[in-house]
């Protein structure tokens, strides 16, 4: 119930100003009632104030970024989403790939084909072995599809088959495979 979450927060983090996971709870709320702007004011706060403390959660620092990413992936920020994605990979690396992950499921959601298949490469780069990435590279780059004027026949760009083989390889009955088949 975000308007219930987002209600509760802006009242504790009105009553404890300082505490940055209040502040990563209300900006999800926030993003999850499409109040992106106001959920990029809470994230960048919970950051800030998480990099201010003594002793900084880097983890917690990844999720603010990640959820940060797509609040601006999702207002037509694309490049302020690629950095916030970067920043929360960095912040949190043993997660990298999630973030990178989430960050084209943002750009293929926003119809940003060049950017989806950026960060599969950048998810793909941080774990090889995760299915997704490949799919969503594969769908992002079927959309550049073309047809051959002489034999009429569809010719998929380069890079497409081999990650939607490499979905099947790594998922071959995931959900995505009768798609890809």
């Amino acid at each position: 119930n975000y308007v219930q979450a987002e209600a509760l927060m802006k009242k504790d983090t009105a009553a404890m100003p300082n505490a940055y996971l209040l502040f990563v709870e209300l900006g999800t709320a926030q993003l999850g009632l499409k109040k992106y702007d106001d959920a990029i004011a809470s994230l960048n706060k919970a950051i800030q104030l998480n990099q201010a403390s003594k002793k900084p959660n880097l983890e917690v620092e990844g999720i603010a970024g990640n959820a940060l990413g797509e609040a601006y992936g999702d207002a037509g920020h694309f490049n302020k989403a690629d950095a916030a994605y970067d920043a929360a990979a960095k912040a949190d690396p043993k997660n990298a790939a999630m973030y990178y992950t989430n960050e084209a499921i943002v750009m293929n959601r926003n119809a940003k084909v060049d950017l989806t298949v950026k960060a599969a490469d950048k998810a793909i780069a941080a774990n090889p072995n995760e299915p997704i990435p490949y799919y969503l590279k594969g769908q992002a780059l079927v959309q550049k599809a073309t047809v051959n004027p002489k034999t009429q026949k569809i010719e998929a760009p380069p890079g497409c088959v081999a990650a939607y083989k490499k979905y099947l390889e790594l998922a071959p009955n995931g959900p995505e495979a009768p798609d890809v088949k």
